[in-house]
């Protein structure tokens, strides 16, 4: 397997920049976490300190999940800086954007209620959403170009910008109708203005930490939840892969399993969604498909994930006796 890397050190600036933004992420959502425990604040609805955290723990996962990513491919400068810059704003800007009105005391999500609150949700928040849209657009490109690369990592990559995507699509129809429980149409809450447009809890039904099984329509939150980490669930998966002593045809039966049960259970969802039904009238049918899809990634992510523990053991192991047989040879 040949593992493609751009040239130069321009190449691992931005997974290095992209690590220390997660690391400084991951820090903030533990803060947000501890702050919300010792406050002993609401761990659901839309003032609570779980949003920021919600919002670091994404944003830490997708800066390391590119960053892991990009080195693979072949890509041109001016790639590697849109995909990183976006990423980086996205999730440094959105998990401000939710952590300042957290720390308010006011929604963050379909809030219109004053000029700052317009501002943080239209500019903050909506916009960098849409600035990191262009972005996973150029890694899908790059990916569909990247030739040299192995079959699986390149159908994991592609499979995971294609679930974001789907994600920050459905993102986009939360906005555009000011909610996330699905009740019918769409745009048709643009240039809303002047007050607070989310769900009430009597549409939202009973919340636990985001799970919401009641909605009076349906649930938009969980498939654009599952989305946004479309890379995690299937890129990083395909890039511990890549350094196993499995062989390539097993590679990408594994990751082509990952990329189907992820689509076929994010596709349930939004059907599921979109026809405005909650989650607590799924069919004992469905419910048994969504729960084979989930044990068919989960085994295929156990093996790759054993795969490379396997691997990284055998190099440390390779590593230790190298040094070792060095030194006794230094010493005669």
């Amino acid at each position: 397997m040949t593992t493609v890397r751009a040239p130069g050190r321009t190449a691992w600036s931005w997974p290095r920049v992209l690590v220390v933004a997660g690391a400084a992420l991951l820090v903030t959502m533990v803060v947000h976490v501890v702050a919300m425990i010792l406050l002993g604040g609401a761990v659901s609805g839309p003032v609570s300190l779980r949003k920021p955290a919600t919002f670091a723990e994404t944003g830490w996962l997708l800066c390391w999940s590119v960053a892991a990513v990009l080195p693979r491919l072949r890509t041109r400068a001016w790639q590697r800086h849109v995909v990183g810059g976006a990423v980086l704003a996205f999730a440094v800007v959105e998990t401000t954007v939710i952590g300042i009105q957290a720390w308010r005391g006011v929604p963050s999500h379909y809030n219109f209620t004053t000029p700052l609150d317009t501002a943080l949700m239209r500019g903050g928040a909506a916009g960098t959403a849409a600035v990191f849209v262009v972005g996973m657009v150029v890694l899908l490109v790059v990916a569909l170009r990247s030739r040299a690369v192995a079959p699986s990592l390149r159908l994991g990559v592609v499979g995971g910008v294609v679930v974001v995507l789907v994600g920050a699509a459905t993102g986009m129809v939360m906005i555009s109708t000011n909610s996330g429980v699905y009740r019918g149409g769409i745009g048709r809450a643009f240039g809303a203005t002047g007050a607070y447009f989310g769900p009430d809890a009597a549409t939202v039904g009973p919340d636990y930490a985001g799970f919401r099984p009641a909605t009076a329509g349906g649930d938009l939150v969980l498939p654009h939840a599952v989305g946004v980490h479309g890379l995690l669930l299937l890129a990083v998966p395909a890039v511990l892969l890549a350094g196993t002593a499995l062989t390539g045809r097993a590679q990408l039966r594994l990751v082509a399993t990952m990329c189907a049960a992820v689509g076929l259970g994010l596709a349930i969802l939004l059907v599921h969604a979109f026809r405005m039904l909650p989650l607590d009238a799924l069919s004992t049918v469905t419910l048994a498909v969504l729960g084979l899809c989930v044990v068919a990634y989960l085994a295929a992510a156990g093996v790759a994930v054993a795969a490379a523990a396997r691997a990284s053991a055998s190099a440390s192991a390779s590593a230790w006796h190298y040094g070792h047989s060095t030194s006794a040879t230094a010493l005669r």
